[in-house]
């Protein structure tokens, strides 16, 4: 299946359920030879404060979100993602059965 990323990019993802996991943030690919493979999606409201995490401000941000226990990122395998509907993802299981993202 082809999808063009600017459609999925703050596209809502809902879990099994029906539930709201969050938006996708990021989508985390691999090189091979000549071709760009999606391996997973970041998934959520702090999966944004992982995307610059390499800024030495947002680090101390990351940290306190974590400590508190407010950050949600999941970090979602390409093929668990329901992608048929670019506009409306979903993913095949409940959101507390998602892998946070790290």
């Amino acid at each position: 299946m082809e999808v063009k990323v600017e459609l999925l990019i703050g596209a809502v993802v809902c879990d099994v359920n029906g539930d709201r996991v969050g938006r996708i943030e990021e989508i985390l690919v691999e090189r091979q030879q000549e071709a760009l493979l999606v391996e997973s999606f970041l998934v959520g409201a702090s999966a944004v404060v992982s995307r610059l995490s390499a800024w030495g401000l947002v680090r101390p941000i990351k940290r306190f979100l974590k400590a508190r226990h407010i950050y949600s990122a999941y970090q979602i395998p390409w093929h668990d993602l329901d992608l048929s509907d670019p506009k409306q993802p979903k993913v095949g299981v409940a959101k507390k059965d998602l892998r946070h993202a790290r």
